[in-house]
């Protein structure tokens, strides 16, 4: 006789989907109203500023903002960037105290969150109105050490002045816009023209923002009396020149007569190309001196040495 009773196992495995369905459920629904904090950078975007207003100082590019929410749903945040706009139609020229608080304003990706806590918690942005008016063009030498022995003459500027746009209280201190050229001795009493770009504080705008520049310098000089080596260029062994020093008188700038490191560089040496004497021979030879730049040689004794060759030990 067959029996009609079924396996218990395979009659109850409805039962058993049915309660882990609702054990995962419940999993879930304990996770995810568990509520934990997290600290993420909001981006601040801003609209609205005024016509004729600009922002000179406050400005915040971020903040950071503390949230607490369902632990799923902020462990999702991680790479996730926010930004936040602020509407600036309300704010006057000087100090603006701005809340950064979201209160109901809150970014769309924020909403499903509660937020603690927006630091830093306000924002104090500085507005000033917008000036324009026209400057001058004043020119100057750039840092160097020569430069207060260098002085500007023939000077031209095209053109004259420039347009100056920004904030009124800098605009207003400014009397003129520089320029700054280079000090180059080598064009010393020749016409020099270039490009020069101006030189404003920031938030301030020019128009143009560079001018041509043609001018010449002169440079105070001061004449010095030097005494130098002479010395071979190249391998010349067992050669020697007679005299062995040379006297010179030299030109330089007023302020490097002081300048240690700049008058070294004064050198009187025999060429490299010069023919050397045999053994036990001598030939006359010139000098040559190697002048810095700036510096000029106005006399030199003697011009030429007696160049001998000793015999080999």
């Amino acid at each position: 006789m067959l029996s009609n009773t079924k396996d218990p196992q395979k009659g109850n495995w409805r039962y058993l989907l049915v309660a882990f369905l609702l054990a995962l459920g419940l999993w879930y629904t304990l996770n995810a109203r568990e509520q934990i904090e997290r600290v993420v950078e909001v981006r601040l975007d801003y609209k609205g500023l005024p016509t004729g207003l600009i922002v000179t100082g406050g400005q915040l590019n971020k903040v950071s903002v503390r949230l607490r929410g369902p632990q799923e749903l902020l462990r999702s945040m991680t790479n996730r960037e926010i930004s936040y706009t602020l509407d600036l139609s309300g704010v006057t020229p000087g100090k603006n105290v701005i809340p950064l608080t979201t209160g109901e304003n809150k970014p769309p990706e924020l909403r499903a969150y509660e937020v603690l806590e927006v630091t830093p918690s306000r924002m104090i942005l500085e507005v000033d109105k917008i000036m324009e008016t026209n400057l001058p063009v004043k020119v100057a030498l750039r840092a160097s050490p020569v430069a207060s022995s260098v002085r500007l003459k023939d000077l031209v500027v095209d053109p004259p002045q420039v347009t100056v746009r920004g904030p009124a209280s800098v605009i207003a201190s400014m009397k003129d816009i520089q320029a700054e050229i280079p000090v180059d001795l080598a064009a010393e009493g020749k016409a020099v023209s270039e490009e020069v770009p101006l030189l404003a504080p920031p938030a301030v705008e020019l128009n143009p923002q560079v001018v041509k520049v043609t001018w010449k310098i002169d440079v105070k000089r001061r004449t010095l009396s030097l005494q130098r080596d002479i010395i071979f260029e190249g391998e010349n062994p067992n050669v020697s020149a007679q005299p062995s020093r040379a006297n010179l008188m030299v030109s330089v700038p007023q302020a490097m007569v002081k300048d240690a490191g700049y008058l070294a560089q004064f050198q009187v040496s025999v060429p490299s190309d010069t023919a050397m004497p045999a053994e036990d021979g001598a030939v006359n030879a010139p000098l040559q001196v190697a002048v810095p730049q700036g510096g000029r040689v106005l006399k030199i004794s003697p011009e030429t040495v007696s160049i001998s060759r000793h015999p080999s030990e």
